[in-house]
């Protein structure tokens, strides 16, 4: 069973390409404001949260959409990342003096909040952001310094419903940013020595955060020029004028750090490093800022002092924010990361006339994307090219959220921090080949464009971003982790599993195999499960074995251990099912 079970996920490669290949859209946007049945409770919860609970579902279907999605507004997380991180350095001190928080407490912030904390959409669009404007763990700087990394989400935390412009500026004045893409202590050009501003951020801003390579109209498509080419958005000149603009930024410097000089300030110089430089956003050293003209964006500026430097940069971000590009490039891949992976233009459109009415809202942008009728109605579900294969991360929790769970991290009564300790999740062999805040560069796990070589999506045109992370590996890895996480739990605290799954109300059912996978269809796949994997799972576990009690009862050890089998195949089938597996 085991062999099949992984053939049928190895092939699940291929019928990726398949299920998403479709064309074709139904025009319209969505009137009513409840669901009609389970199935498109769960499709808009799964578009908006880490995986609908049964709670959640019984609250939407209760309020409707309007009102879910008002209240998860409305929310505030739990807790910053920046408590959680002090927090669990003074935990990790209390348990070994020599300790201390690092970035394996950024992951746990990261999964504790996606698993518990009611304020879902807020930190499921913080992940969707955070997967456009890339910073990762895996800089050696920020991997040495993860509370740069707990300030960058605490940044994105607090901007995620503000206006686009607003979260340009907190993104590009970010102290990780900064480190990240190496425009923290850009010094202007001198030509006596042959320096030049670093062009890095200039160059990922406009390709990734806000206009990208290409023009394009308003439904997301590319404008051609006279070649029959995509026409590009900017060019090497703009890249090396915006250079200059991002020149004379680098890390706060507080009271704490006033009596160091300018110079070590700049530098980063370990004898001025304040220790609010993590949390608060870069400043300005206008001894450093370029002064020479420049131009970019058919924008220019003269030569001026470097007093300039705050000017500069405000009209750097009004010219990217006010580029025509933005709305469609942006809505295109907050779409992409919540909702479908092939997203027809004219719901791109419809987005970004949002993002164009509202001046970039984001709530008003995230409203649209989640009410748009192509996200809530029922008939779209039926087409190839409705929804994205799930990424990893996407997998493990709304595999966790579908049952109970508990850990010892989540006990109330007492003082530590609430905290499920899933740490790294990022190997392939061995766990489910994707970690939070670890992409392996500024273009994120998978690029928003990526096609398979030679698939049947490339010849329609079609794209499957979350495919680039697909491999023979990670598939047996992630039939494996499932299997485990089933077993043992997942996590650490305390020398225990962080979390580990409260499987009794399956155990009840598994008496009935057809009620137990009625369970796994409802929980994990929103009632919608074909015949064909109902029947193969009905016949799977009708062939483990249990036990009649007998007259002592003196088995109830035997026979709950074969319920428990029963309901661990019949999760580990769905989970690893393409109908799980591809978000719908």
């Amino acid at each position: 069973m085991k062999i099949g079970m992984i053939g049928r996920w190895l092939s699940c490669i291929g019928l990726c390409a398949l299920l998403l290949s479709g064309s074709g859209c139904v025009v319209g946007e969505a009137e009513k404001d409840f669901p009609n049945n389970r199935s498109e409770a769960w499709r808009f919860l799964n578009h908006a949260t880490f995986g609908p609970t049964e709670a959640d579902v019984a609250h939407l279907n209760t309020v409707g959409y309007t009102a879910w999605l008002d209240e998860q507004f409305a929310m505030v997380p739990e807790t910053t990342y920046r408590s959680f991180m002090e927090r669990r350095d003074a935990e990790l001190k209390v348990d070994e003096p020599a300790n201390k928080s690092r970035f394996e407490q950024v992951v746990e912030g990261f999964y504790t909040g996606a698993l518990t904390d009611p304020a879902q959409l807020r930190h499921r669009v913080v992940f969707a952001l955070s997967e456009i404007f890339v910073v990762s763990l895996s800089n050696v700087e920020l991997n040495m310094r993860p509370t740069l990394v707990a300030g960058y989400i605490d940044t994105l935390n607090a901007n995620v419903w503000a206006d686009y412009r607003t979260l340009l500026e907190a993104v590009t004045k970010s102290p990780a940013m900064g480190v990240y893409l190496t425009f923290r202590g850009n010094q202007k050009e001198d030509p006596s020595i042959g320096r030049i501003p670093d062009e890095n951020y200039a160059r990922e801003v406009m390709q990734l955060f806000s206009i990208g390579l290409h023009e394009l109209n308003m439904d997301g498509t590319s404008v051609m020029g006279a070649n029959g080419q995509p026409k590009v958005s900017y060019t090497s000149e703009d890249v090396q004028g915006l250079a200059k603009i991002f020149t004379g930024w680098s890390f706060y410097r507080g009271p704490s750090v006033a009596s160091q000089t300018e110079e070590a300030c700049f530098t980063g110089n370990i004898t001025c490093l304040d220790p609010e430089a993590a949390y608060q956003p870069m400043v300005a050293y206008p001894s450093y800022h370029s002064t020479s003209a420049t131009s970019f964006l058919n924008v220019s500026l003269p030569a001026r002092s470097g007093s300039a430097l705050q000017a500069d940069l405000k009209i750097a971000l009004d010219t990217l924010a006010s580029h025509k590009n933005v709305a469609p490039f942006f809505s295109r891949q907050l779409i992409q990361r919540l909702v479908t992976s092939n997203p027809s233009p004219a719901y791109v459109s419809r987005v970004a006339q949002k993002f164009v009415a509202t001046n970039g809202n984001l709530k008003e942008v995230v409203k649209a994307i989640l009410m748009d009728d192509e996200a809530l109605g029922s008939p779209y579900r039926a087409l190839d090219s409705d929804g994205k294969l799930r990424e990893p991360i996407l997998r493990l929790t709304a595999l966790l959220r579908a049952f109970t769970f508990t850990g010892p991290g989540l006990q109330t009564g007492t003082q530590r921090v609430k905290n499920v300790g899933i740490r790294s999740t990022s190997d392939a062999s061995l766990s489910f080949g994707q970690s939070p805040w670890y992409s392996p560069s500024v273009f994120n796990f998978f690029r928003p464009g990526y096609v398979p070589p030679q698939s049947k999506s490339a010849s329609l045109g079609m794209v499957l971003p979350e495919m680039q992370i697909a491999s023979e590996i990670s598939v047996t890895g992630y039939v494996n982790s499932v299997k485990s996480v089933l077993d043992n739990g997942i996590g650490k605290v305390s020398n225990q599993a962080g979390v580990r799954l409260v499987l009794t109300e399956q155990r009840l059912l598994a008496n009935t195999p057809d009620d137990l996978v009625s369970d796994m269809s409802n929980r994990l796949l929103g009632g919608i499960m074909t015949l064909a994997l109902r029947k193969d799972i009905t016949t799977a576990i009708s062939t483990i074995p249990v036990p009649v009690a007998n007259e002592s009862n003196t088995n109830t050890a035997d026979i709950n251990s074969a319920l428990d089998k029963r309901v661990n195949a019949a999760i580990l089938m769905t989970a690893v099912s393409p109908e799980f597996l591809i978000q719908k």
